[in-house]
């Protein structure tokens, strides 16, 4: 029998169960002892339905423990805080080519949304790469759609088959309630093969086309330089489904090698990463790489350099190459829609001077950040003002800079900023918060209360 998701995190659930064994025959001689009357044995019947009650409770009960999603700890670490209440557990699931992507947690403000997407890849064994989530749009009440503020995914090695994406964005809101739609471009894993060796000969390639870099020469003089070099008919080995992979230049530079090979930008991704010395058997690491492209040629070049290797290695070196491809999971866009109410956000003008020179003019307090929007003097050792939130109960929460919006000067010496602050924990684990908790802000020296 297949299960669905939640089906398989309440059976999971369910088997961390333990009950413990009750002597129901000494329970029942130790009350006639103590009451001196007689006890009334309900009917078996009675007690196997008192038994699946309890079952079906806890059943329930493991249901909305599970609600909460993995992917908070899973991204954020067992650290991480996430306070009861605001989170909306979701749990919206959609299968394309066996991979289940499911929409499971959003936190909705109403001034910014924060959602966990997973994949759950149904093959066997799973590709054990991460996913490429590409863009998740977010259109609310039908406008047009935004890319998110923050976008955080986590692939870990032991556990291929599921992973986990955090998207963040803001919106200009002020609704009790509004209609978020979801849109997950296809999904892809990228898959990397294993080393493939050129058997060719550097030294005679070298002799044939021989180039000397001097120390320091740009990135425009090197590719010039390698474009006179013509290796068109060196066959390098392929890795399906590559193409048009191609030796584009061999060189010098002091005691490094210096190896490029070109593909089209639309293909797999292709490098060479060590050299295979036939001499030893053993391989020498690329120390150092660099990729550009020309959108006239539709081409990418990627240089290798190899250290202290000089022209008499070359004969006895062979190029070993690693190709980089795109696997497609899902072959079309998914799309999740949902109506929430917004939970509490703390939003105020303000008219803030710091000693710096700092002008605060707007503060936000939301679930996942504080928001500061200003201006600052144009000065290079500029620092963003420190912050902390107080809460309710007399602790205190971190918040620390996460994204930095500077907009160009207007010739007044001041730049605009727009700033958001995550909070965290002092063993730097990410927090979120109920906006009811907070008390305080404090900005430097500056304390501004949360008004109820």
């Amino acid at each position: 029998m297949n299960l669905t998701p939640d089906e398989r995190r309440i059976r999971a659930a369910l088997e961390q169960i333990e009950t413990p064994m009750y002597d129901i025959t000494a329970a029942v001689q130790e009350q006639r002892a103590r009451r001196g009357r007689r006890l009334l044995i309900r009917s078996p019947q009675r007690i196997l339905a008192a038994v699946l009650a309890g079952i079906l409770i806890t059943m329930t009960a493991a249901a909305a423990v599970m609600q909460f999603s993995g992917g908070w700890h899973a991204i954020f670490g067992n650290g991480v805080a996430v306070p009861e209440g605001i989170t909306l557990p979701l749990q919206n699931s959609q299968t394309v080519n066996g991979c289940t992507v499911t929409l499971e947690d959003a936190i909705v403000s109403s001034s910014n949304v924060a959602v966990i997407f997973s994949v759950i890849q149904e093959q066997s064994p799973p590709l054990a790469a991460p996913i490429d989530f590409g863009e998740i749009l977010l259109s609310i009440n039908g406008g047009e759609a935004q890319t998110p503020v923050t976008s955080q995914s986590v692939f870990n090695p032991d556990t291929p088959a599921v992973q986990y994406c955090y998207q963040e964005y803001e919106y200009d809101g002020g609704s009790d309630e509004i209609g978020l739609t979801f849109t997950v471009s296809p999904l892809a894993c990228m898959q990397s093969s294993e080393p493939l060796t050129a058997e060719i000969d550097l030294g005679a390639l070298y002799e044939a086309y021989p180039l000397v870099f001097p120390a320091g020469t740009e990135n425009d003089t090197r590719t010039a330089a390698y474009a006179a070099q013509d290796f068109s008919d060196v066959e390098l080995p392929l890795a399906d489904p590559a193409s048009d992979i191609a030796l584009a230049g061999i060189a010098l530079s002091g005691d490094d090698l210096c190896l490029a090979i070109s593909f089209p930008m639309d293909d797999v991704s292709v490098e060479l990463t060590s050299l295979l010395d036939t001499r030893t058997g053993t391989c020498i690491p690329s120390e150092s790489g660099s990729t550009s492209g020309s959108s006239a040629s539709n081409l990418q070049l990627h240089e290798s350099v190899f250290p202290d290797v000089g022209v008499d290695d070359l004969p006895y070196l062979q190029p070993q190459l690693v190709y980089t491809f795109p696997v497609q999971l899902t072959d079309q866009p998914l799309t999740f829609s949902f109506r929430a109410e917004t939970s509490a956000a703390y939003e105020r003008s303000v008219n803030l001077h710091l000693p710096d020179g700092t002008e605060i003019n707007a503060i936000s307090v939301t679930p996942t950040c504080v928001q500061l929007k200003g201006e600052h003097p144009d000065a290079p050792d500029w620092e963003a003002p420190s912050v902390m939130v107080q809460l309710q109960d007399g602790s205190s929460l971190a918040a620390t800079p996460c994204t930095t919006t500077l907009y160009s000067s207007d010739g007044s010496g001041l730049v605009a900023f727009d700033i958001s602050y995550e909070y965290q924990s002092p063993e730097h684990y990410r927090q979120f918060l109920s906006v009811e908790d907070a008390a305080f802000v404090r900005i430097d020296d500056i304390t501004i209360k949360i008004d109820e």
